[in-house]
C-alpha cells in the first residue's frame, strides 16, 4: 500500500512536469507579497462576482498569458458575502472565433485543504514549499494552456475557504463551488486589462473535484447568474454522489480527502460538528486536524489506503455513520449534482474503469441532465484498470482526455452547436 500512495505522488509529479520547466518555489518576497494580498477583508461586498483587489504576478511556469491574482465577492451555501481568491490570465494568443474573447471559468482538481494549496498561489511555481513539511503540487498548467493556446481566457477559482485564513476550505460543496465558479467568470471582464467583456461567451471548466465545481456551476448558472453568456461546461469525472463517491474513495491512496469532506462540512454547519465528537475516536480527530491544513501529495502520503473504520469508535465506516445519522445523510444529499437542469451544452466525461469517483455515479449525472432535456455529449473513456482502487483508473484518464475536452469547449465557445448523444446512452457503458 505504502508503495500505491508514492505512485499516487509520482502521477502527479508527472503530471505536472508535462507543463513545462519550472521553479522549485517562490522567491521570499514574492511570498510577503501574497501574504498581504491573501488578508480576508473587514467587510465584504453583498453584490456577488465585484472586484474587490487585483496585482499582476509572475508565474514561474510558463503560462501562456499575462496572468493577474485577484479577489472578489461570491456567496456561500449560507448566502453570507464571502470573498474568494483566485487567478486571471490573459491569453497571449489571439481568439481566432467569432465575438469578443470568451473566458473559461476554469476549476481545479482536488488540491488540498491548507491554504499555502490554493491554485492561484500554485501558479506561482511547480511545487509550494512555504509551509514546512507540505509539498504543493500544481499540475493543472498543461490543461490552461491548452486553452490558452486557442486564444480563450482563463480564470481560475481558488474556492471557498481556500488561500486565506478566514475559514477552511469548503471542499466539494454543491453550492460554495458553484458560486465560486460563476462569480470568477463574472468578475473576468472587470479585471484590469481584460479583454473578455461582460458579453463574452463562458465555459466552465474541470475534472474531478473540478468536475464537480463544473456540473454544479452549470446547472446553477440560469438561476444565479442568468446574464452569464454561458455556452459550455466540461465536466469531467465529476463527483456528482458524494455517499457514492464516499465508498469508492474509502481505503484508496485517496482516502485522506474524505477528511476534507468533513472538515468542510462542519465549517459550513458547525451543528454536525457534535456527530464528529460522537462518532470519531481519538486517530479520526486527529486524522481531521491534520487533513485541514495539508495539500494533496501530503494527505496520500499520510493517509493513502486507510479506511474510515479506523476513525470510528464503533468500527463503522463513514458510509455507515452517514446512513444512520440523519442530519449528516441530510448534509450529503443536499451536494448531489444533477437535480438542476443545465442550458448550456454539457460534455461529461467518466473513465469506465474509475471506482475511486465511481464510473456510475458520473454516468447517471449524464443520464440526469439527459432526463431533464438538456443538451448533454456523454463520453465513456475506455482506460483499462490497473487494479482495484488503483489511482490510475482516476488520474490516467485526466491526462487522455485533456485535448479532446479543450477542442469539444473551444468548438462551443466558437459557435458551433453541440449533437446530445442522450438517446444512444442507454446503450453506453
Amino acid at each position: 500500500m505504502r508503495r500505491n500512495r508514492l505512485a499516487a505522488v509520482a502521477l502527479t509529479f508527472a503530471a505536472t512536469s508535462t507543463a513545462c520547466v519550472t521553479t522549485m518555489a517562490a522567491a521570499p518576497a514574492a511570498q510577503a507579497s501574497t501574504a498581504t494580498f491573501y488578508t480576508a477583508p473587514a467587510s465584504v461586498p453583498a453584490t456577488p462576482g465585484t472586484l474587490i483587489k487585483s496585482e499582476p504576478f509572475l508565474t514561474g511556469l510558463g503560462v501562456y498569458g499575462k496572468t493577474t491574482r485577484i479577489m472578489y465577492s461570491t456567496r456561500d451555501t449560507n448566502d453570507k458575502p464571502t470573498a474568494v481568491t483566485g487567478a486571471y490570465i490573459e491569453p497571449w494568443a489571439k481568439w481566432a472565433g467569432p465575438g469578443p474573447r470568451p473566458v473559461v471559468s476554469f476549476s481545479v482538481g482536488t488540491i488540498g485543504q491548507g491554504d499555502q494549496c490554493a491554485p492561484s498561489k500554485m501558479l506561482t511555481s511547480a511545487l509550494n514549499l512555504e509551509v514546512p513539511g507540505s509539498i504543493g503540487v500544481n499540475y493543472e498548467t498543461t490543461a490552461m494552456n491548452k486553452l490558452l493556446s486557442k486564444g480563450v481566457a482563463v480564470v481560475v477559482t481558488d474556492y471557498v475557504g481556500l488561500g486565506m485564513n478566514d475559514r477552511v476550505h469548503s471542499y466539494m460543496n454543491r453550492a460554495d463551488q458553484a458560486h465560486a465558479v460563476l462569480d470568477a467568470a463574472r468578475v473576468a471582464s472587470k479585471v484590469p486589462g481584460a479583454s473578455v467583456t461582460a458579453d463574452s461567451k463562458v465555459a466552465t471548466y474541470g475534472y474531478s473535484q473540478g468536475g464537480g465545481a463544473s456540473g454544479a456551476a452549470v446547472e446553477a448558472a440560469p438561476a444565479y447568474a442568468p446574464e452569464l453568456n454561458v455556452a459550455a461546461a466540461y465536466v469531467g469525472a465529476p463527483p456528482a454522489d458524494l455517499n457514492s463517491v464516499l465508498s469508492g474513495v474509502d481505503g484508496s491512496p485517496i482516502a485522506g480527502v474524505i477528511g476534507y469532506i468533513i472538515n468542510g462540512a462542519f465549517s459550513e454547519y458547525p451543528a454536525l460538528q457534535q456527530i464528529v465528537d460522537d462518532n470519531f475516536n481519538g486517530n479520526g480527530k486527529a486524522m481531521l486536524a491534520k487533513t485541514s491544513g495539508q495539500c494533496t501529495a501530503d494527505t496520500v502520503l499520510a493517509f493513502g489506503g486507510k479506511k474510515t473504520s479506523q476513525y470510528t469508535k464503533t468500527g463503522e465506516s463513514l458510509a455507515q455513520i452517514v446512513a444512520r445519522e440523519p442530519a449528516l445523510s441530510e448534509f450529503i444529499d443536499a451536494q448531489r449534482i444533477g437535480r438542476l437542469k443545465p442550458t448550456a451544452a454539457v460534455r461529461v466525461a467518466t473513465a469506465n474503469a474509475d471506482d475511486l469517483v465511481t464510473h456510475s455515479q458520473a454516468r447517471q449525472l449524464a443520464v440526469d441532465w439527459c432526463g431533464k432535456g438538456s443538451n448533454v455529449t456523454y463520453a465513456p473513456l475506455s482506460n483499462p484498470s490497473t487494479g482495484t482502487k488503483s489511482i490510475l483508473n482516476h488520474l490516467a484518464p485526466y491526462i487522455t482526455d485533456q485535448s479532446a475536452a479543450r477542442d469539444w469547449v473551444v468548438d462551443r465557445l466558437a459557435g458551433k452547436p453541440a449533437t446530445s448523444n442522450c438517446g444512444s446512452i442507454a446503450g453506453m457503458p
